[in-house]
């Protein structure tokens, strides 16, 4: 199959009909011309998976009736220009995949049109703005592996329809607002890599439908909420590498549709729950290594049978084997580290 090559061929006149400009996935190199801005009508400007470089025209905020500008999987640099918040139909800006600077222009968060905003691994510094709660029709916010720095703002709270927030691989700090609660659409959570702090919030237990919570390598501490037994939709939780303590809720044996539970790295003492043998669903990864997890294996973990790896390694867990007799599903077991009798 061929595919374009060379600059993005615009110095030609006539663009005021243009509605649709869609070079994806192709070889064009060059910058994005600044008379694209003549374009009045253009709806929708998808430039992603190429090679182009340089800036992102301020000019670009005159297109006043675009809806979608994707630009991701290039070489973008410079600041996202602020003129963007110009273009107020704007409903999916994904600029993923470049070497964007500066912050985010905070009158991005006004365009009530805005569902998704895509920024994935850029270089893009500052704070976020307290203006984030004003994008009332955010659905998908994507802004991980940046250098964002500061708290998340209590503001996000007001995004009632935002499913998917990944602000992870970033330098946040501070605790995570309990106004996170507000947000009952999220199914996906991740603020993995960054230097959070503080206890978990109970209100996260309010956004029902959540599938996935990653809130690893980061400097959460208290203990694990056990209102998280209430997330019945709740596929993936990991929480390691914090500072948690005190023991395992019981209360998690409650998430029925659990696949993947990762609690290692942490200093969880007590013993392990015999509630967490009810889940059923377990069947990726039982992680409760590097605690400080005492007494003996529950019989009720024989019940794990679809379960591919378990991690009980250095702990202070005592007694048999036996329990582990019965998961014929693993390909991974590490119960090094610990005060097992062999018998």
């Amino acid at each position: 199959m061929n595919s374009l090559s060379g600059t993005i061929p615009l110095s030609l006149g006539g663009l005021s009909e243009l509605q649709e400009f869609m070079i994806s996935s192709n070889n064009v190199s060059g910058s994005i011309p600044s008379n694209l801005s003549n374009a009045s009508n253009l709806l929708q400007l998808q430039l992603d998976t190429n090679q182009i470089s340089g800036l992102i025209p301020p000019e670009l905020g005159m297109l006043s009736n675009l809806t979608v500008f994707f630009a991701w999987q290039n070489q973008l640099e410079g600041s996202i220009p602020s003129s963007l918040s110009s273009c107020t139909d704007l409903q999916a800006l994904n600029l993923s995949h470049n070497s964007l600077t500066g912050s985010i222009p905070p009158g991005l968060f006004q365009l009530q049109s805005l569902a998704k905003l895509l920024l994935i691994s850029n270089d893009i510094s500052g704070s976020l703005p307290p203006e984030i709660g004003n994008c009332s029709s955010l659905v998908r916010l994507r802004l991980g592996n940046n250098r964002i720095t500061g708290g998340i703002p209590r503001e996000i709270g007001s995004l009632k329809r935002l499913n998917f927030l990944d602000l992870s691989s970033n330098r946040l700090s501070g605790t995570v607002p309990s106004e996170i609660g507000g947000c009952t659409e999220l199914q996906m959570i991740d603020l993995s890599n960054n230097i959070l702090q503080g206890h978990l919030p109970d209100s996260l237990s309010y956004v029902s439908g959540l599938q996935v919570l990653d809130a690893s390598f980061n400097q959460f501490d208290g203990q694990i909420p056990a209102s998280l037994g209430r997330l019945m939709s709740l596929n993936k939780l990991i929480l390691s590498k914090n500072s948690l303590s005190g023991f395992i809720p019981s209360a998690l044996g409650l998430c029925s549709s659990l696949q993947l539970l990762d609690l290692s790295s942490n200093e969880l003492t007590g013993g392990i729950p015999m509630e967490l043998g009810r889940i059923e669903a377990l069947e990726i990864a039982l992680n409760l290594s590097c605690n400080g997890l005492t007494g003996p294996i529950p019989p009720q973990m024989s019940a794990l049978n679809k379960l591919s790896i378990l991690d009980l390694s250095h702990n202070k867990l005592e007694g048999d084997l036996a329990p582990l007799a019965g998961l014929d599903n693993l390909v991974s077991l590490n119960i090094s580290y610990n005060n097992f009798a062999v018998r």
